[in-house]
């Protein structure tokens, strides 16, 4: 099947184009200008107007979203998850698990869907948080959720993940990690710095043996001192490291973001939302099986009972918006951040990423106000606002006890 996608605003490689493109068996085989659109063509057309197309989102760091876990060794859940992230306009992503007892299950089941597929959007490898990050910067992470490195119980995780696994988040400066680094290059695996308190000699080093990017940069790691600017100083200075950056401007400030986006241009961030399973849930106090007053704050993030920042409630395509309406950059720039660089990080820039011929026809229809109103994975439709369709695990949402207005 052969579709003409029309728009005033479609966000190519080449930039932002008034034109079409032609998707063909789920490929982007043909983009042109305008003025270039052929008189007839023997398919389905899809005019767009004033709309913006862009390419679809990559998340690098998801837990979660309206109600269902990444986490889970359930097959369905996950599938379920796939199809919530559509409607942020998300095409690809990393599932992102933490040490737990059924954590090779969890492996296996993201394994299956990402073998076998959904009707959302596509899993392009597992990420894990952990278990190998620093007891002294845990974050909303367990301490039981942490372990010593093992690299006997590391290629569990690789053969129960049927090498499917495409970045691990470490603390550099934990002892045997440097070992853990070797192993994890050798075998084509990303490092992540994150949850650590190294200093930027021993983050140096990390990169030197093959590190490529920092986790949620600025949260969970040491600080920037005067006389030790540690993992962050590293991942502001380092070239060679991409970055991780929540940017719903609750995790970081827009100072912070500044100072990022000048450093290290845009070339080198990620949009990463580090979304939870309760993100996406109406705004509110929950009384869950696990967690009795937990909260999906109207501040943008979520907090366990004792108030400890758990993430993000909002989504990749909200931080997009910030990067253009706060900061006022392009939104090009903005695209490349949340689709392209990490289209790089999980190894598929090659079909993924941006909107280009021989690449896939994964894009998002958004409003003027970053909405997504259509989600395509590989040109099939997976999402429409219009269609009266429920995202949200109705389980979760029996579970609030106090509703929050705004």
């Amino acid at each position: 099947m052969k579709t003409l996608v029309i728009s005033k605003q479609l966000y190519t490689e080449r930039g932002c184009l008034d034109g079409g493109m032609v998707v063909e068996d789920g490929i982007i085989s043909k983009i042109y200008l305008r003025k270039e659109l052929p008189d007839a063509f023997d398919g389905e057309v899809q005019d767009f107007g004033d709309c913006r197309v862009i390419p679809g989102l990559i998340e690098l760091h998801c837990h979660g979203y309206k109600g269902w876990s990444a986490m889970s060794v359930d097959v369905e859940e996950i599938r379920n998850l796939s199809r919530s992230l559509t409607t942020c306009g998300v095409t690809g992503y990393l599932p992102t698990n933490h040490l737990r007892k059924d954590v090779l299950e969890n492996c296996a089941a993201i394994a299956e869907v990402l073998e076998n597929g959904s009707d959302g959007a596509e899993i392009l490898g597992i990420h894990m948080e952990g278990p190998f990050i620093s007891k002294e910067i845990l974050g909303s992470v367990s301490a039981e959720d942490v372990c010593e490195p093992d690299l006997a119980l590391m290629n569990r995780f690789i053969e129960a993940a049927r090498n499917h696994i495409i970045t691990v988040t470490l603390a550099p400066e934990v002892e045997g990690n440097m070992e853990m680094i070797d192993y994890l290059v050798e075998n084509g695996i990303n490092v992540c710095i994150g949850h650590s308190n190294a200093t930027y000699e021993i983050c140096k080093e990390a990169v030197d043996r093959g590190a490529v990017i920092t986790q949620k940069t600025g949260n969970c790691m040491r600080a920037i001192h005067q006389r030790e600017v540690g993992v962050t100083g590293a991942a502001l200075l380092d070239m060679r490291l991409y970055n991780e950056i929540n940017s719903d401007l609750a995790h970081c400030s827009k100072e912070f973001l500044e100072l990022l986006y000048r450093l290290k241009g845009y070339q080198k961030l990620c949009i990463i939302a580090d979304a939870g399973y309760m993100s996406g849930m109406p705004c509110g106090k929950y009384d869950l099986p696990k967690e009795k007053g937990y909260e999906v704050g109207t501040d943008g993030l979520l907090h366990t009972a004792d108030g400890t920042i758990d993430g993000s409630a909002l989504h990749v395509l909200n931080g997009l918006k910030n990067w253009v309406e706060v900061l006022h950059i392009p939104m090009e720039e903005a695209i490349c951040m949340a689709s392209y660089n990490p289209a790089v990080i999980c190894h598929c820039a090659d079909r993924k990423g941006s909107l280009k011929e021989g690449k896939d026809a994964d894009y998002v229809v958004i409003d003027e106000n970053y909405e997504a109103w259509k989600t395509f994975v590989k040109g099939r439709l997976v999402y429409d606002k219009g269609q009266a369709e429920v995202f949200e695990n109705p389980e979760y949402l029996q579970y609030q006890k106090e509703v929050y207005e705004g």
